[in-house]
């Protein structure tokens, strides 16, 4: 995130004609009998559709992965999601689980808004609603321990509804203003379990929110025929009977399901086999180009250097922000409307810095909210990287000298820390640390390994924790691997205490 200083439609399937019916949209003629859609288990090579051919054996790996189905009916009037997800969960964890937990994004008092779930269902049995963390949380509740290994399906019936023109309040990814309804984390979304423990901490707004393990989507969404949904993830089918459509999208493997409903025209160019679009409003087509230019070099500047994105799409969407000038979500980025009408060098920036979360946060996780530096330390210095490639050395070093100016105005007033530390523990310093301090970090191992190691490090540690969780000791493992030298005095000083450290 920056903060403030569809595809080919096929014709309807069954399970789309099952979802028009469950959903309540309007009678199709003659519709045929068939089983619901949520007995069948999540397709996996359907999901082919959102990954480039070179990727597709990625999916080999889909039993390390949950997989959701929804089907949902979106109203923009309203503001309203309402439907029904399907999880399959595996326990993985070495020990028997008695409960499933929840994230509910929306009812963070920060969003302005509300998730409830209605009713919920395990392996066909019905399981109480329990609410915790001020409802931010799900407790499901197991009728039988799972047991180390088995899998289950939960089932719940839920309706999200987001605020209106409340981007100066709330978090303006999950609000409808100005012709976008976001909906940005709408859906539950199961809770980390990890080394035996789950991850129920409740997020805070000084970073981003949403550390998800990889997961699988498939989502039916019914909408006004006058809208657009854009998300996460490509169009495999469609359906238009001039008052509502309703659209099947497959996600490939991905961290979240972000939606975003709009009227606004596009444009879109294909890099490397990625179709990019840019939505934007009508009175701003300059900056909606400048958008989609941004993104096109970005993309094809990061494929080259870090690894191929391995996904068919990327949105970029302007919205009405107010708070930050840019947000990513796997597959979707949100820019805000000010960049758009203002100096385009801004707005580029900030495109190509979300682009970039693409593969540092969306390909390559990591805990947000313990850990921030991971991935926007990274993202904020391949802003240095797309200078470089594009605008040359002297572009990079003006790109790097505002980091400088940034961190060492918090470490010459008391506020340097180490790298490596929660954002509940950064207090008027969270943007010094996590990137500045981040993107010098980097800029200083570079130095430290010479040009060849650091290459290699990026592109190993991209091919290692694609669809992983990386943590500040895997950088240090990788780079160390790419320069077959000791990092030590290096980590420490930068990554685990506030020393002094010589700045590049």
């Amino acid at each position: 995130m920056q903060r403030s200083p569809k595809a080919q439609a096929w014709s309807a399937s069954l399970a789309l004609i099952v979802a028009m019916l469950w959903l309540g949209a309007a009678p199709l003629s003659a519709a045929p009998s068939v089983s619901d859609p949520f007995t069948a288990p999540l397709d996996v090579r359907r999901q082919e559709a959102a990954l480039l051919p070179a990727f597709s054996a990625d999916l080999n790996a889909a039993e390390q992965w949950d997989r959701y189905t929804v089907i949902a009916r979106v109203d923009p009037e309203k503001r309203t999601i309402s439907g029904r997800l399907r999880l399959e969960y595996a326990n993985r964890a070495a020990d028997p689980l008695d409960r499933i937990y929840f994230y509910l994004f929306p009812n963070l008092p920060e969003f302005g808004g509300r998730l409830d779930i209605h009713s919920a269902t395990v392996d066909d049995v019905a399981v109480r609603v329990r609410y915790e963390s001020k409802r931010f949380l799900l407790r499901i509740d197991l009728p039988a321990s799972l047991p180390s290994g088995a899998s289950t399906a939960v089932v719940l019936d839920f309706s999200a509804a987001a605020p209106l023109d409340a981007g100066q309040r709330y978090y303006a990814a999950f609000n409808r203003e100005r012709g976008v309804l976001a909906l940005a984390s709408a859906l539950p979304m199961a809770a980390r379990h990890v080394e035996g423990a789950w991850q129920l901490a409740t997020p805070l707004f000084r970073g981003d929110l949403v550390t998800g393990d990889t997961a699988l989507y498939d989502v039916t969404l019914t909408i006004p025929a006058a809208w657009i949904a854009v998300t996460t993830g490509t169009a495999i089918e469609s359906q238009n009977d001039g008052a509502v459509q309703t659209t099947r999208f497959v996600s490939g493997p991905q961290r979240d399901f972000t939606i975003v409903l709009t009227r606004f025209p596009s444009i879109s160019a294909e890099v490397d086999g990625t179709r990019i679009t840019s939505y934007f409003r009508p009175e701003n087509p300059e900056g909606g180009r400048a958008a989609l230019d941004a993104a096109v070099n970005a993309l094809r500047v990061f494929n080259r250097r870090f690894g191929p994105y391995p996904l068919t799409e990327l949105d970029i969407v302007q919205i009405d922000a107010r708070k930050f000038l840019g947000v990513e979500y796997p597959g979707l980025i949100m820019i805000d409307r000010r960049l758009y009408a203002g100096e385009r060098a801004g707005l580029e920036i900030i495109v190509a810095h979300e682009v970039a979360h693409q593969w540092w946060y969306s390909m390559v996780g990591n805990d947000v909210q313990n850990e921030a530096w991971l991935d926007e330390g990274l993202t904020s210095f391949t802003q240095v990287v797309y200078q470089e490639e594009l605008r040359g050395a002297a572009a990079a070093a003006r790109e790097i000298d505002g980091f400088r100016a940034t961190y060492l105005r918090a470490r010459q007033t008391g506020r340097d820390a180490p790298l490596k530390r929660p954002v509940s523990a950064l207090r008027g310093n969270y943007t010094a640390i996590a990137y500045a301090k981040g993107a010098l970090f980097f800029q200083a191992l570079r130095v430290r390994i010479g040009e060849p190691a650091f290459d290699r490090f990026l592109r190993d540690y991209y091919a290692a924790f694609r669809y992983r969780i990386a943590s500040s000791d895997d950088v240090r493992a990788v780079a160390e691997n790419a320069c077959a030298c000791d990092l030590n005095d290096f980590y420490r000083d930068w990554v685990l205490t506030a020393a002094p450290v010589a700045v590049p």
